[in-house]
């Protein structure tokens, strides 16, 4: 079975404000065969007015949007694929498989033991699907995690769950199915060339001459 084939919904993560990402994201999505697919939406990005326990308003926004996805996926009690709006799919995505039998499947990371995914800590949230059980499971964790100082990412909180939980079934695309495009950040603090709308056009323009010479939309 495809990989896509597997998810009842296919929501993108995408700041109002965002239009550039939107439209990439649009691009993406037509690239592998997803434009006008009923099963994919927008999801309003959450801002919030503050960083509470996290390390940024940023951080707390992405925790609270995957957090928000998975609730609504278990109240419809559909599986769900959730997309960042930096994600860029790897050429052929469209025709990877994935085997059935999963709860948490990873489309997207870096892996600081790439030889060892299951037991590694594993960044970056751009894309990652769940079963029905799985988002069932993963909801009700994220809904009472406990902590203690800085509040984790959503990635991290990820990773606590399946250590917590070692009988939960975690796929991992190998290679990755999809990467963080090089965008202007919403979450980490910007770079000089980022911050001015005079520079930001060029950084961008560079970033796209890059993605072109990698051979990715």
């Amino acid at each position: 079975m495809k990989v896509f084939d597997h998810f009842d919904r296919i929501r993108v993560i995408n700041l109002a404000y965002r239009s550039d990402r939107r439209r990439e994201m649009d691009r993406e999505l037509a690239a592998v065969g997803l434009a006008g697919d009923p099963r994919v939406a927008y999801f309003e990005a959450i801002r919030p007015d503050e960083a509470m326990d996290f390390t940024c308003v940023g951080a707390h926004g992405c925790f609270a949007s995957h957090q928000t996805l998975l609730r609504e996926a278990v109240a419809a009690g559909e599986s769900i694929l959730i997309l960042e709006d930096d994600c860029s799919f790897a050429a052929g995505a469209a025709n990877r498989y994935l085997a059935p039998g999963w709860d948490i499947f990873y489309g997207g990371y870096t892996a600081a033991t790439p030889d060892d995914l299951h037991v590694s800590d594993i960044q970056e949230s751009h894309m990652m699907g769940f079963s029905r059980q799985g988002a069932e499971r993963v909801s009700y964790y994220l809904e009472h995690l406990s902590y203690e100082g800085t509040h984790p990412p959503i990635d991290a909180a990820y990773v606590w769950y399946r250590r917590a939980n070692p009988h939960v079934v975690t796929k991992f695309a190998v290679p990755p199915l999809g990467v963080q495009r090089a965008s202007r950040s919403d979450i980490a603090n910007l770079k000089w060339f980022d911050r001015s709308p005079l520079t930001r056009s060029g950084a961008n323009a560079l970033r796209r001459f890059r993605r072109a010479l990698a051979g990715r939309p």
